[in-house]
């Protein structure tokens, strides 16, 4: 144990090493039912704290303990839901402008709709939210920061995007209720959801992809995987080499695949592309092609997900078909391709 923390007197912990004590000398139901009331990023750092203060001086403790109640005397329960700051600014406000006011100033007189959410990334919180129906989903969305909404609304389904973009323009004032029976029925189906399996996933494809990737002998377990389940074995090659990996390859080799791709495949597969693989692409052509390829792209509106993700796994399996046969030295190669 670091002496430094084990010694350390009561001012040099940090907020999140106070905190870590309290909850260390709770009862774990107390532990749990405090750590749930806070926010997720709050729970990390208190997590974090835990593991620096396991072994601490008991004078440190109860330094801590007497901050925590000559703190807490101050404290009163004087409009502790906050419905008199409520009604004050409501009356000066209006219940919008007041809302925004409590929630910028906080604490909040209530707590903030679908916290819960702040534990999930927008691609959590998409597949949460997949099979609801648009309008609930709608009413999530506009609870959550401006931000987060955004790329929340992106990890759905573009099958929803024009219905949802409709609701959430047009959403007018929703019941209380229904908000909050919506948010039980999410939280109810998270904490279904985490519940432990009974077996832990282990391996799968995506790391026997990487395990792959990174060794020496690439094209021999490919092969002996393909002598067993070709589909799995193509699968995985796939993950062998994606788009952006094409800016691993030197000049020479990036001439010689694109001497071998259509250049109106070349055209769908950019759009969207990092500017440096952009710049390596065109720097790999004459500057007569390059200035094609550069019109094709600006006369280009916008096209499917789909369809620039199909185009570049074209080109990615040209690089592969030309790496196996010994044309191109693949980009981090560990010695399987020469």
């Amino acid at each position: 144990m670091n002496a430094t923390i084990a010694d350390a007197p009561p001012s040099g912990l940090t907020g999140a090493q106070k905190c870590a004590i309290l909850v260390l000398l709770l009862e774990e139901a107390q532990a749990a039912e405090l750590l749930r009331r806070m926010a997720a990023e709050e729970v990390r750092a208190v997590g974090e704290a835990m593991l620096t203060v396991a072994e601490i001086d008991p004078a440190a403790i109860d330094a801590v303990l007497d901050e925590f109640l000559t703190r807490t005397r101050g404290v009163s329960a004087l409009d502790s839901q906050g419905r008199q700051v409520r009604a004050v600014l409501s009356r000066a406000l209006g219940s919008p402008r007041a809302d925004r006011v409590i929630d910028d100033i906080g604490p909040p007189a209530a707590a903030r709709r679908f916290a819960g959410l702040d534990w999930l990334d927008a691609d959590g919180i998409a597949a949460l939210l997949a099979d609801e129906h648009p309008q609930a989903i709608t009413v999530v969305i506009a609870h959550l920061p401006e931000a987060r909404a955004a790329a929340v609304f992106d990890a759905l389904p573009t099958a929803l995007h024009s219905d949802l973009v409709v609701r959430l323009a047009t959403l007018k004032t929703v019941q209380p209720q229904m908000v909050a029976d919506l948010e039980a029925d999410l939280e109810a189906k998270l904490q279904q959801r985490d519940q432990p399996p009974r077996h832990a996933t282990l391996a799968g494809t995506d790391f026997t992809a990487r395990l792959v990737k990174q060794s020496s002998h690439q094209k021999a377990l490919l092969e002996a995987l393909a002598r067993v389940d070709a589909t799995l074995a193509a699968e995985i090659a796939a993950q062998q080499f994606v788009f952006a990996d094409l800016l691993g390859l030197s000049t020479k080799d990036m001439q010689l695949v694109l001497r071998e791709v259509d250049p109106q495949l070349l055209g769908v597969a950019l759009k969207g592309a990092d500017a440096a693989l952009t710049a390596l692409v065109f720097a790999s052509m004459s500057s007569r092609a390059a200035a094609q390829l550069q019109d094709d792209l600006s006369d280009r509106g916008p096209m499917k997900r789909d369809e620039v993700a199909a185009a570049q796994a074209e080109i990615c399996a040209v690089v592969r078909r030309l790496g196996e046969s010994g044309a191109l030295m693949m980009p981090g190669a560990a010695g399987g391709y020469v």
